[in-house]
């Protein structure tokens, strides 16, 4: 048995080693040198600083309260009281209160993160995800252990050449970027790259990254906490398996992986709040911009973006790539008619956006498929099973006509 232990302990150094490898690698191997990597260098997203601070604490804290007991009824109250500070943060009218929230807050997040854990564990263990190692079958261990930290995730600058839509690069920066910021970082990339051969860029916010532990906002509701803490282990399990390890063999494999991780995180979350009460009134981040409109009822943002993006793909075929970006530009502005708030829709936006087939943003056939065989599987943790060890549309087709027989 301590052999075991010794092991497990050298595993989760090993699984801190591979987040930041996974990071550097994410950053290093988006796209070559170039003015779109220069604008972005300025304000890279730091992986290795902030492994050495999170990782050793959050498992510093877990053995300091090894045999802490709460009953569900005090779990619940830590959890209602963290995200009652999230919507008191967001919505506080002075900078003083903001601060003293955040203290709160902050004074709680490992408390909160540890509780969250232990639920999502129990979920994947009843979904058949742990493991049972040789002579110790006994311990259903789930695999990479669920560990993710509440922080500020990093923003995304993706870029796309003007002339298609395609994810040729994307770079990871550092949070807190104010708007100016960020835009700034996407002019120089775009400028230094001329307007007849020029790129497509956006800077995006995300929700966390696979790192270990995870990164998952502190910002986000409960739903949301729990479908990006799915999304990010799936990524973190997958690793081990042949379609995590082809992540940056091509955008088909980034695809696939980004999407099954999507529909494993939603549908897991699913399965938790089967298990486990909502809040009692789900708070909402303060938005970074606030809506004018609410999205109007009988308009399908879905379909207008798919049809939108099958617009460009037409126009872009022809070389029209001015008056595609005008389409792009006047359908955003209708958007924010009805309540949809794009602060910038160009190619590089549906790039990033395609990657997440079952999206809006994308008409990506994996996605229909991915979802047909979520159905087939019949759980979410038989779908994490089928999908781990496809590495091409191909082996998709075969695994879901296989699964649909």
């Amino acid at each position: 048995m301590r052999s075991f232990v010794a092991a497990y302990v050298a595993v989760l150094a090993l699984l801190a080693g591979l987040g930041v490898l996974g990071g550097v690698l994410l950053y290093a191997a988006s796209g070559p040198d170039d003015a779109a990597e220069a604008a972005a260098d300025g304000h890279a997203y730091d992986f290795l600083s902030w492994e050495v601070e999170h990782f050793p604490r959050k498992w510093i804290y877990k053995v300091r309260h090894l045999f802490d007991e709460r009953s569900a009824t005090e779990e619940e109250e830590v959890l209602q009281r963290y995200f009652d500070l999230v919507t008191e943060i967001g919505g506080a009218s002075s900078d003083e209160r903001v601060r003293e929230a955040e203290v709160e807050r902050t004074a709680i997040e490992a408390e909160v993160e540890d509780i969250v854990e232990g639920r999502l564990t129990a979920v994947l263990e009843g979904q058949s995800l742990a493991i049972e190692p040789p002579l110790f079958s006994d311990l259903g261990l789930v695999f990479p252990p669920v560990d993710f930290e509440l922080d500020a995730p990093p923003r995304v600058l993706a870029v796309s050449p003007r002339d298609r839509i395609e994810l040729g690069q994307s770079f990871l920066l550092e949070p807190g970027l104010e708007r100016e910021e960020f835009e700034a970082i996407e002019d120089e990339a775009e400028l230094d790259n001329g307007p007849a051969t020029g790129i497509s860029t956006v800077v995006v916010g995300t929700g966390g990254v696979a790192t270990y532990p995870a990164v998952v906002s502190a910002s986000a509701t409960y739903q949301h906490m729990v479908d990006t803490a799915f999304h990010e282990w799936t990524h973190q399990y997958l690793a081990f398996y042949p379609l995590g390890r082809s992540y940056f063999a091509g955008s088909d494999l980034r695809t696939l992986n980004e999407t099954a991780a999507n529909l494993a995180g939603t549908a897991l979350a699913g399965e938790y709040f089967k298990r486990y009460p909502r809040m009692e009134a789900e708070p909402t981040p303060a938005p970074t911009a606030a809506p004018t409109a609410s999205p109007g009822a009988g308009f399908d943002f879905t379909a207008e973006m798919r049809a939108l993006r099958r617009q460009v793909e037409d126009m872009l075929a022809l070389g029209e790539v001015t008056k595609a970006e005008a389409l792009m530009e006047q359908k955003r502005s209708e958007l924010a008619g009805h309540g949809y708030f794009i602060r910038k829709l160009n190619q590089a936006y549906f790039a990033f956006h395609g990657s997440y087939a079952d999206t809006p943003g994308s008409i990506d056939p994996i996605g229909p498929k991915m979802e047909a065989l979520l159905k087939e599987a019949g759980s979410p943790g038989s779908f994490v099973k089928l999908v781990s060890g496809i590495t091409s549309r191909a082996e998709l087709d075969r695994v879901l006509a296989e699964a649909a027989e």
